[in-house]
């Protein structure tokens, strides 16, 4: 049984249903075989979490059309005076990324099992615990 369906057993065995996804130590990307000291198992919590103003962007804010005349934010035209034909604004946009945990088998596992398992039922009895606090929010 290798680390990843340890993993799984084990939070099947206690109800759970997250996502998870398995990286073996051996494994092909681009077409090179790469051989880690590690696996590596992610779980998913099934909801994304917002990280404020981590990504920097450009923003289309107004253009001209095929009559040259210009749509978009016309307050944005009258202030940059109406040169070029399209306008774009650099901004920090609020990025979304999956909550996730995410164990090694050397560092994690290897080390210290039983702390290991703990920590990760801890964790996902704090999901759990969060979506039925959500669910009564909304009903």
């Amino acid at each position: 049984m290798n680390f990843g369906e340890k993993i799984k057993s084990i939070i099947k065995q206690n109800g759970y249903t997250y996502k998870i996804r398995y990286f073996p130590n051996e494994y092909e990307r681009k077409g090179k075989k790469i051989v880690a000291d590690f696996e590596k198992v992610i779980i998913y919590a099934g909801r994304s979490i917002e990280k404020t103003a981590s990504k920097r962007s450009k923003k289309l804010v107004a253009w001209k059309n095929t009559k040259g005349e210009w749509e978009g934010d016309l307050d944005v035209v009258e202030q940059q005076g109406g040169k070029g034909s399209a306008i774009y604004l650099m901004d920090y946009h609020d990025k979304k990324e999956p909550l996730k945990y995410v164990m090694y088998s050397d560092l994690d596992w290897n080390d210290d099992e039983k702390y290991a398992k703990a920590k990760m039922l801890k964790i996902l009895e704090n999901w759990k615990f969060v979506e039925k606090e959500r669910e009564k929010l909304l009903s």
